[in-house]
């Protein structure tokens, strides 16, 4: 029972839904990856210290930091990236204080359409997923292994990164052939809000489906518990395998290969291996999925789920859309869906040659409902039986508002009133009711009765072209879209025995990473590992 209450996934409908970085910006080596035939950047490419077992993943926008020391070292960077050329880098080749442009070379092939469209060695993508699938037990560790890495949230909000925090986190997982990584233990090294990025506390706060200030767009975040982290944990569905990560993956070793589609599009290089890339779609009146899955030639092994989900176009929508000029700015008048969510999981061979996770990016949008700028307090006023509207600033061109730009229901129907007048001083309307209209006479005594209370149940006040010198309308709440984002990149991976794992200052997995009971085991950072802080704008 105990378990359940850490589940935390995104449910559809029904089912789913720097500190200083440990150092001064002198003290790295900052890079760029770049695609040599699209002059694009390369996002989540694996930069390797070869033979150390230490790196670190390219930021979206391609972007990297490496610690100035390995360059005093002489070491060499293994950069690598599903579908390209690995590419090794001497450290003493990169020029301190300024962006290293580094061009990687596509390296996969097509293949011919009747390989696509028939089989690969005797078997079809269907059946080459389900032999990927039921492998793991023997592709991933089995007992106890220990990965190190950074973990960051952040938001992006018009180009700009926002409410960035970051970490240094160990996992110290009991092996695929435990179903539940609810039981596995985390180790917190560091936790930092940077403060360098902007810091937006409406965008911050938890989600809020009664109030409607902040949720998820056309899906529901399920929270029964546990922080963050394991939240983004949990959306692995290639660690979970058994167990329902997100729909309609659901579970890998149940329903992912009944609810999806698959075909075979090329084979690729992944860090000098062959892999099978692999289509895989899925649609119903409601969703659309696509996505890709990459799967070793040799043993199987996935090396990379890429999977996203939207919600399918339907008749009218625009007319609506809780912001149909968001919708459109962000491609969803050009697309047949608005996509919901993102996810990206990246493995990668280890100790013995068992997979160990590279990365996981888990992004997906969220609408949040601001406070209007200009706002009003209601009230009754029982002296004078009138209603009162006061306002936090004054309105524009007060002499023009008309009677008919009040509105108060009253259990959801509209109130008759006569006329009213403005308190300047006082920033205050007056709203006479017309208290001798027979049909409304009753309601009336019921409003401004002295014994009953000043705040009356289902009276609302709904006013209709009243603007401020900026523009805003009156207890206007403007819906606004943020793209959020959770990730975790490995720096190190390695088998352990039960008994050298760390039991001090276990991560408590029930608080937020920013809690202060939260314990944090400042022992960790005694070794190699650092943040991959990324630059404020997604545009420089």
């Amino acid at each position: 029972m105990a378990k359940k209450r850490f589940r935390n996934s995104f449910f559809l409908l029904l089912v789913l839904i720097t500190t200083s970085c440990f150092s001064q910006r002198e003290d790295f080596i900052f890079g760029q990856l770049i695609d040599s035939t699209k002059n694009e950047t390369i996002p989540f490419a694996s930069i390797r210290v070869k033979d150390k077992a230490l790196g670190v993943i390219t930021n979206i926008d391609g972007t990297f930091k490496i610690p100035l020391r390995f360059k005093a070292l002489g070491d060499v960077l293994e950069i690598s990236c599903m579908g390209y050329v690995t590419k090794e880098v001497l450290m003493e080749d990169l020029t301190e204080g300024q962006s290293n442009i580094i061009v990687l070379q596509p390296g996969g092939f097509q293949l011919s359409e009747a390989v696509v469209s028939a089989k690969i060695r005797g078997l079809t993508a269907k059946q080459i997923v389900k032999i990927a699938v039921n492998s793991i037990p023997q592709n991933y560790p089995s007992e106890n292994f220990e990965i190190v890495g950074y973990y960051r949230d952040y938001q992006v909000k018009n180009g700009n990164y926002i409410n960035l925090n970051e970490a240094i986190i160990n996992v110290q997982d009991q092996g695929f052939t435990t179903k539940n990584i609810l039981d596995n233990e985390y180790q917190l090294y560091s936790y930092t809000k940077n403060l360098d990025f902007e810091v937006d506390p409406f965008a911050r706060q938890p989600y809020d489906y009664s109030g409607r200030n902040k949720i998820v767009p056309n899906a529901r975040m399920r929270n029964d518990g546990g922080n963050e982290f394991i939240t983004l944990r949990l959306h692995d569905a290639i660690r979970n395998y058994g167990l329902e990560s997100f729909s309609f993956i659901d579970s890998l070793s149940t329903h992912f290969i009944e609810n999806h589609q698959f075909r075979i599009l090329r084979k690729t290089n992944f860090n000098k291996e062959r892999v099978y890339e692999i289509d895989l779609t899925y649609e119903d009146k409601n969703y659309r999925a696509e996505g890709r899955i990459f799967i070793n030639t040799d043993g199987f092994a996935i090396h990379k789920l890429d999977y996203a989900l939207f919600k399918r176009r339907q008749p009218l929508f625009y007319r609506v859309a809780e912001n149909a000029q968001e919708r459109f700015t962000d491609g969803f008048k050009k697309m047949n869906g608005e996509m919901l969510y993102h996810i990206q999981i990246e493995y990668t061979k280890g100790a013995r040659g068992q997979m160990f996770l590279a990365y996981i990016s888990f992004y997906n949008k969220i609408l949040l409902q601001r406070p209007a700028a200009f706002k009003s307090k209601f009230r009754l006023n029982l002296g004078d039986r009138t209603f009162r509207v006061r306002l936090n600033k004054m309105p524009v061109n007060p002499s023009k508002i008309k009677i008919g730009d009040f509105r108060i229901l009253y259990r959801n129907k509209a109130l008759p009133l006569k006329e009213f007048y403005f308190l300047e001083d006082e920033l205050t309307f007056v709203v006479c009711p017309h208290l001798d209209y027979k049909r409304s006479k009753e309601t009336f005594d019921y409003l401004f009765d002295p014994k009953e209370r000043l705040q009356v149940p289902n009276l609302k006040f709904a006013p209709r072209n009243i603007k401020d010198r900026l523009g805003n309308k009156l207890d206007e709440r403007k819906w606004e879209y943020i793209h959020q984002y959770r990730e975790f990149f490995t720096q190190e991976a390695k088998l352990k025995t039960k008994q050298e794992l760390d039991t001090v200052g276990l991560m408590q997995k029930v608080l937020p990473l920013d809690n202060v009971l939260q314990p944090i085991n400042k022992e960790g950072l005694k070794n190699e590992y650092w943040k991959n802080t990324p630059l404020p704008n997604l545009e420089k």
